[in-house]
């Protein structure tokens, strides 16, 4: 059983460059299968910036032969570690959205677009320990990145849209390493419950030791592999 999918993590998973324009930088990534070696997807778009914190995000996915398939639209302008998110499959028009709210988040789900849409309220308070979507958790690594390199346990909750749940994830120091001749830190992201834990993977974060910018992220993918519909078992590599 496995338990990283939809979201997560963005987060993600693009290769950010220098913008040309003040307030915007563009992003591309690869997915690659850890397996073979081959390609699953790629994707590129644009991140509008305010100063250096990300204020909305477009990105489109393409099939290995370079076929737009997928559309995704972040906007961090309520919670920057909770923004809103669209997900559009193009093939089948398939749709999901999450969109945070006071008392947790609504879920907005289509099979496709001749579907019928459902929706899911997971409920959450404020108060509680801090909840994200995908798409915010590399900005939360950089807010308790002290505790990170202090080697402290760093607890949230993560929404998966696709088993309609927040789950209690814990996330810790793995080691420091060198990536491309760089010092970097290596995050390792788990369920806090035991149970969960014994039977997924982890999902691992590379990010560079001195800008905290995510360089690599390993495991289950929040986008569906292309291939199958399922989770796409990851390793993204990142040039900023």
């Amino acid at each position: 059983m496995r338990l990283f999918p939809a979201t997560c993590l963005l987060l993600i998973c693009c290769t950010l460059t220098s913008g040309v324009f003040a307030g915007v930088r563009y992003f591309r990534c690869k997915a690659i299968d850890p397996q073979n070696g081959n390609v699953i997807f790629t994707c590129n778009g644009s991140e509008v910036l305010k100063g250096n914190i990300p204020v909305s995000a477009q990105i489109r996915y393409r099939l290995p032969n370079g076929k737009y398939f997928a559309r995704e639209t972040i906007n961090y302008r309520k919670d920057r570690f909770s923004p809103d998110l669209v997900f559009m499959d193009d093939r089948d028009g398939r749709r999901e959205m999450i969109e945070k709210i006071p008392t947790g988040y609504n879920l907005l789900y289509q099979d496709s677009g001749k579907g019928t849409p459902e929706s899911h309220r997971l409920k959450h308070s404020d108060g509680d320990t801090t909840a994200l979507t995908v798409p915010g958790l590399p900005q939360f690594i950089d807010q308790q990145w002290s505790r990170y390199v202090a080697n402290e346990k760093v607890v949230f909750y993560c929404v998966f849209p696709l088993q309609r749940k927040l789950i209690r994830l814990r996330s810790q120091l793995d080691r420091q390493l060198t990536y491309k001749k760089s010092p970097a830190v290596l995050i390792r992201m788990q369920p806090e419950n035991f149970v969960y834990r014994w039977f997924s993977d982890p999902v691992f974060l590379t990010f560079h030791a001195k800008t905290h910018r995510l360089l690599r992220y390993q495991g289950l993918h929040y986008i569906r592999d292309p291939r199958s519909g399922g989770g796409s078992i990851v390793d993204l590599t990142f040039e900023w």
